[in-house]
């Protein structure tokens, strides 16, 4: 299997910021037309990526388990919406309703 050549072009800034712990900063887009204010390019590179082709199958394969994480997350995040609706629901149901008696008022 033949590898496939990806050509990038990289931009590297200087983080202006001063509570930045990241001072240089390598994207794939010129941040300092957006953020001038924030952002001083410093220089750009070419670089080739070097990239195995993956066969279908093995493409599925990814898919099928980024859908079952996916699932998950969906499920774990339903799962809290539920327990928090049947605590509200257990709280009202604890909430006990005795008529007072007259002579229990104070006034």
């Amino acid at each position: 299997m033949e590898a496939l050549a990806i050509p990038v072009k990289l931009y590297i800034h200087y983080h202006t910021q001063t509570f930045s712990s990241d001072k240089y900063i390598v994207a794939t887009c010129d941040m300092s037309r957006n953020f001038p204010d924030t952002y001083v390019l410093l220089e750009t590179r070419e670089i080739t990526l070097d990239i195995n082709q993956p066969e279908p199958f093995d493409i599925i394969a990814l898919q099928v388990d980024q859908l079952r994480g996916q699932k998950e997350t969906i499920e774990a995040e339903a799962q809290r919406q539920i327990d928090r609706v049947d605590d509200k629901i257990q709280q009202l149901l604890c909430i006990d309703h005795t008529p007072v008696q007259e002579s229990d008022i104070p006034f």
